[in-house]
């Protein structure tokens, strides 16, 4: 079975096609007398025509009424139908036929093909067909021929293509089509773990030979670009580094300066030049790649985050319950939290943290401010790195603007960290509402 499943799609579909042929005979073979063992009408057509012959021919060699009698018994026991009558008083619709050409005639009249068989299932037959037979001058006999029901016809053909072709096509088709597209479903399900940060080795090379061979190179393209976004995290890491010596002398050498609003000027230089560094390694960097899921209390851990806001001047508040229990990346959730609060906090007078727990198990956040908003085009554009919506929410900027990496760290750690979602909305009567909706961890 483990050969059959690492063989090419080819060879799987040509064997899977000889194996249908195969079980396409094997239940002919089988169920055929079972289907027509006791329905078949050529049998039962031959048996009457025969009964029918020697009743005729034991008729014709009675030699008194009561033989005669006695041969009509039989053939009531061995169920025929049939009676005395008069050469010349021959019912309307019955045929006058000699004993020997009974057989043949019988095998005629008896005959049945499709057109026939659907033309009575439809019509129906009132009264079944008579055959008068000539034994002598004198005396004839009339027989009843016997009337099949038309499922005896259409049931044993439906029971024969129904076990016979469409069992087995569907059993290949379900088959065939688990097989190749198994391994595909575990590629999707690959595809999105690599997707949202798991690049180790995502793709499994199981199953046909193409998907195998699909696999390692899907791998290898996943190897290469780990080790490029190991390469740059490692140039940025680096390259910070090494900006922090300088950076550092040039904080020393300000602060000896012996004019205070140059000496202003350059250490609040000096800082925005630590602050670009810190936030692009920051983003380049997400902690929450290798972060472990815990089992916290949110609403403390969103509790502390607004009181230690609030302990720095910035009104920020909180609403939810007391205790929930949630299992996520606390330092990656508080992470994201944090610098939502913080971008709000820069255009807003006041921030609401707004905790809620949702009827499937997961959680829903909402950070809302009361500042300016932001218009439907720009809610998509504040999420890419490095753009700015300052011009749009410059209304009571306070502490000057970050690079337009807090909103896309957040989205990441929610988004990659956690499996959840972040919308912006807008508030009521104005502001801007962020919404994070975390599902339960599986």
């Amino acid at each position: 079975m483990r050969n059959f499943r690492r063989a090419s799609i080819q060879n799987q579909i040509l064997i899977l096609a000889t194996f249908l042929v195969v079980l396409v005979s094997v239940a002919a073979t089988a169920m055929e007398p079972y289907i027509y063992g006791r329905h078949d009408r050529g049998f039962q057509n031959g048996l009457f025509a025969a009964r029918a012959a020697m009743i005729a021919e034991q008729f014709a060699q009675a030699g008194s009424a009561q033989d005669e009698n006695a041969v009509l018994e039989r053939a009531a026991a061995l169920g025929v139908a049939v009676e005395r009558t008069s050469p010349d008083r021959a019912r309307a619709g019955e045929q006058r036929l000699s004993p020997g050409d009974l057989v043949a005639r019988i095998d005629a009249m008896l005959a049945d093909n499709v057109l026939t068989a659907f033309h009575r299932f439809v019509m129906g037959q009132s009264h079944p067909d008579v055959l008068t037979v000539g034994i002598d001058d004198k005396r004839a006999l009339s027989f009843q021929l016997p009337v099949f029901p038309s499922y005896l016809w259409f049931v044993p053909a439906a029971a024969s293509g129904f076990l016979k072709i469409v069992i087995p096509l569907v059993l290949l088709a379900y088959f065939s089509s688990r097989l190749i597209t198994e391994p595909l479903r575990r590629f999707a399900a690959a595809a999105k773990r690599a997707r949202e940060g798991s690049l180790e080795k995502p793709f499994e090379p199981d199953g046909a030979a193409e998907i195998r061979s699909l696999a390692e190179s899907l791998n290898v393209m996943s190897d290469r670009i780990q080790s490029m976004a190991e390469d740059r995290t490692r140039i940025l890491s680096g390259v910070g580094h090494d900006l922090r010596t300088p950076l550092t002398r040039l904080r020393m050498r300000a602060e000896r300066s012996s004019e205070p609003e140059l000496r202003s000027l350059m250490l609040a230089d000096v800082a925005t030049l630590s602050f670009m560094i810190d936030e692009c390694l920051a983003y380049f960097k997400d902690p929450s790649v290798r972060a472990v899921d815990r089992k916290v209390d949110i609403s403390s851990l969103l509790q502390t985050i607004a009181t230690d806001f609030s302990d720095t001047g910035v009104d920020v508040r909180f609403t939810g319950p007391r205790r929930l229990a949630f299992v996520c990346k606390p330092q990656a959730l508080t992470r994201a939290i944090t610098n939502l609060v913080e971008n709000a906090s820069r255009y807003a007078t006041q921030v609401d943290i707004d905790l809620q727990c949702r009827e499937d198990g997961g959680i829903r956040i909402e950070v809302r401010d009361n500042g300016p908003g932001l218009t439907d085009e720009l809610k998509a554009k504040v999420l890419d790195p490095f753009f700015k919506a300052d011009k749009s929410r410059q209304i009571g900027a306070k502490g000057g603007s970050g690079l337009g990496l807090g909103l896309p760290i957040a989205q990441g750690i929610i988004t990659k960290a956690h499996n959840g979602q972040l919308t912006l909305v807008d508030g009521n009567p104005r502001g801007l509402v962020v919404v994070i909706d975390l599902p339960v961890p599986h």
